[in-house]
């Protein structure tokens, strides 16, 4: 059973819709990094129920038939913050999220997500490491650890932005909850925008500080369009329906 990514559609229809672009750009079977940006715990439902209808399933993969073709799935990497509520902990490991904890821990979780790609599994990333967000919501720099699993998996990365998430909630746990309270009523809509992959040929060869760097600027260049600070490419316009 997809728990998660019902549990995600079901909120995400609750505090409010997501209009979504450019699906046809995420991976059905990996290797493969989708790498997307953060600025709230309000925005992991929009992000898990938009991957889901996409055919890209937040869980384990399931190697029945049509896994790889007709359907995927994504294994995010979490902080241990995430296991540890007793809410969403339980959630997390069904979805068979990679824990990331301390430094030692990060790097356990690093050979993990790598182990995944190895096994041609589609792991998802938020590089910013947390949800600080700036004050438009652009994305930060991006923790080295993306740069890292990119490297070394050789993997191509999908660069995911939204704006804004945080019109459900944001800030505090306490506060994130009090805003996606009030969106029930508000019905906010949140725009997401899937970019073409980056290509280990594209980074291959290159320092780690300009792995990140370029792998932060893709994703940055996603949020300038569906921002609506610059004009998307015709090819990546691909409207779909709001959720």
């Amino acid at each position: 059973m997809e728990l998660v990514g019902a549990v995600a559609t079901g909120l995400t229809r609750l505090f409010g819709r997501v209009e979504v672009e450019g699906l046809g750009h995420l991976p059905l079977r990996g290797p493969a990094i989708v790498a997307v940006n953060h600025t709230t715990i309000a925005d992991v439902p929009p992000v898990l129920s938009t991957l889901y209808h996409a055919g890209l399933r937040p869980s384990i993969p399931c190697h029945r038939d049509g896994c790889g073709v007709d359907h995927g799935h994504v294994r995010f990497m979490a902080s241990s913050l995430v296991f540890g509520n007793p809410f969403i902990g339980p959630l997390a490991r069904q979805a068979g999220m990679i824990e990331v904890g301390g430094r030692q821990a990060g790097a356990a979780a690093l050979k993990a997500a790598h182990d995944a790609l190895g096994r041609g599994e589609v792991v998802g990333i938020y590089p910013e490491g947390d949800v600080s967000a700036t004050l438009d919501g652009s994305p930060r720099r991006f923790r080295f650890g993306v740069g890292r699993l990119a490297a070394d998996a050789k993997a191509p990365v999908v660069p995911v932005a939204h704006h804004d998430a945080r019109r459900i909630g944001s800030g505090s746990v306490a506060r994130s909850l009090g805003g996606a309270l009030t969106s029930i009523v508000r019905r906010p809509t949140i725009r997401l925008r899937v970019g073409r992959p980056v290509l280990p040929d594209e980074y291959t060869g290159l320092p780690l500080r300009d792995v990140v760097e370029l792998l932060q600027e893709r994703v940055a260049d996603v949020w300038r369009v569906v921002s609506g600070e610059t004009v998307p490419d015709v090819d990546l316009d691909q409207r779909e329906k709001p959720l």
